[in-house]
């Protein structure tokens, strides 16, 4: 179940650990995506089928291969530190991984070239991006379970101080 949907052992539902956002923010999105795809199709009409870019190829991809290390590092941090955020690196590393393989495999040359690229697209690049989602995905689990704990011994608090304030009864008065 999703972090909005959820509920916990007694019924209730549980408070999203998603924080409420701007009420046009997400309809923003929905129209930038919608948005989006007239112009692609214009792009896939307009835009030669072969391009030719004599500079900054090497600083293209180096540049992308520098923030792909720099996600893998993050996310390495964030999992020893155990952090709420690594759902994030790990995600965009899982992100950049797709990407990868997809600008690999279309911009390698015929035959080997290209051969290689599938290669290390379907036994790395993919693979690991895998893995980036489901390191994200049981992030969000546990911070999920986390959630419910918290929320079942709030509910428990009053009664366990009432239940000791019983037993802390004058002796006495008891007996």
């Amino acid at each position: 179940m999703s972090a909005l949907t959820d509920s916990d052992s007694t019924g209730g539902a549980a408070p999203p650990v998603v924080p409420r956002v701007r009420g046009w923010l997400a309809p923003l999105f929905f129209l930038a995506g919608i948005g989006l795809l007239p112009w692609t199709a214009y792009l896939i009409a307009t835009l030669p089928s072969r391009h030719l870019q004599t500079g900054y190829y090497d600083l293209a991809w180096g540049g992308f291969d520098i923030g792909l290390a720099l996600l893998f590092v993050a996310t390495g941090v964030g999992l020893l530190r155990r952090r709420l955020w690594v759902q994030s690196t790990a995600t965009a590393a899982a992100t950049m991984l797709v990407c990868d393989a997809w600008f690999d495999v279309l911009s390698s040359g015929p035959g080997g070239e290209r051969l290689t690229a599938i290669a290390l697209a379907l036994t790395a690049e993919l693979p690991s991006a895998a893995v980036c989602l489901l390191i994200a995905h049981h992030v969000e689990e546990v911070a999920e379970r986390a959630q419910r704990y918290a929320l079942v011994a709030r509910r428990l608090r009053p009664r366990r101080r009432a239940a000791r304030a019983t037993t802390m009864e004058d002796p006495a008065e008891t007996g």
